[in-house]
């Protein structure tokens, strides 16, 4: 079972974030704070790591650098999760970020990131589309994300 490293400082947030993982098979372990995270990746070695990046003792950019200062966890890959929607997503993935999510995240598109980042070939998944606001879009029922243990593509991620 893939482990996912969730670090969210919104505790409910970071709940049902959680839940939603189990539900989709993947097993997950909680963070709240920048520093708890870093500790947390060297010694339970997940295999991708759901960062917000606005925390308490050390941001989500502190954990990236910290993160990538160390071959045992420099090939971690990385989703960020903000409700910040002028975040530098250029600036973002060049610290090493697979892809960049605003809250609130559409679930199936964010879902499929993860899926993709935990492949073993992928560098780096598929952009997701944006609308204007820089906030995921509704996909169509039936698309090649519904089925079993996937959720409705209304429901939204809480910011």
């Amino acid at each position: 079972m893939k482990k996912i490293l969730v670090v969210e400082d919104h505790k409910d947030s970071c709940l049902w974030i959680a839940a939603v993982l189990r539900q989709c098979g993947f097993d997950s372990l909680e963070a709240g704070d920048g520093a708890v995270a870093v500790r947390m990746a060297h010694s339970e070695k997940p295999n991708l790591i759901l960062l917000d990046l606005h925390l308490p003792a050390g941001g989500g950019e502190f954990v990236m650098e910290s993160l990538a200062g160390h071959p045992e966890t420099a090939s971690i890959p990385i989703v960020i999760m903000t409700g910040d929607p002028d975040v530098d997503r250029v600036q973002m993935k060049s610290m090493g970020a697979v892809e960049v999510f605003c809250k609130p995240m559409d679930v199936h598109a964010f879902l499929n990131t993860i899926r993709r980042a935990l492949e073993p070939r992928a560098a780096t998944p598929e952009p997701a589309a944006t609308d204007a606001s820089g906030t995921m879009g509704e996909r169509s029922v039936g698309d090649e994300r519904s089925g079993p243990g996937v959720a409705s593509s209304t429901d939204l991620l809480p910011a």
